[in-house]
């Protein structure tokens, strides 16, 4: 006889389903099928800080996504996730690069950071503006190596960090002052070392706004003729 796993409660659901955007939630039904009945989410969402809630939301070409800052949930089963689809696997790994255990985190980024959605931008880019610097070491060598190498990715975060201009001030503000209290972090006392997360929004912001070898260039401007004088 075959068990059966219930899916959270409504309410949680329904963060975690306001979590992805509307073209996705139906495969976040399913996968949801994969989570623990008992776990939980919390009401903060990624972008609210000190306490308070943010007075902006988080946008993937222009779908708003209410991102849990964190959940709490086992890794679910490999033989569940295995009869996922694709997808159904990339969204229990966006829920679970939400989680409260840093080595679920890193996981589940790990395996995002081959998901080639758009949608599951934000997830990668929030863990820059957290406090795990090897979280972060992932994400730079990702958005530094890899991402070029993926130009329609590319333009997903380009896309991403230019229309997000307040979140990635937040989390820009985040990383800097985690920067000076990650006591775990060997190079903290050398100004000169650039810290992991930092890095990777440096990279991002080039790639969106600076033109670097990788900037993914905005539309050409429309050809005036040149008038004789």
């Amino acid at each position: 006889m075959g068990f059966v796993i219930e899916v959270p409660t409504p309410a949680i659901a329904g963060l975690l389903l306001r979590a992805v955007p509307q073209h996705v939630r139906r495969d976040a039904h399913v996968a949801m099928h994969a989570l623990a009945s008992w776990g939980a989410a919390s009401a903060q969402l990624v972008q609210d800080s000190g306490g308070g809630v943010a007075d902006h939301d988080v946008h993937v070409d222009g779908d708003p996504l209410q991102i849990p800052y964190r959940i709490a949930y086992p890794w679910p089963s490999a033989g569940y996730l295995a009869r996922l689809t694709p997808r159904r696997q990339a969204v229990v790994a966006a829920w679970m690069s939400r989680n409260e255990n840093a080595g679920i985190r890193q996981r589940a980024v790990r395996e995002l950071f081959g998901v080639h959605e758009p949608w599951v931008v934000p997830f990668v880019v929030q863990l820059c503006g957290e406090y795990v610097h090897e979280i972060g070491a992932d994400v730079a060598r990702f958005v530094r190596s890899e991402l070029p190498r993926h130009p329609e990715l590319r333009h997903a975060f380009a896309r991403f960090v230019r229309d997000n201009p307040r979140y990635l001030a937040t989390t820009r503000h985040r990383a800097v002052a985690f920067r000076d209290l990650d006591h775990r972090w060997p190079h903290r006392a050398d100004p000169g070392r650039a810290y992991p997360q930092i890095e990777a929004l440096d990279v991002l912001s080039a790639l969106a706004y600076q033109g670097g070898a990788d900037y993914p260039g905005d539309p050409a401007p429309p050809r005036v003729p040149a008038v004789a004088s």
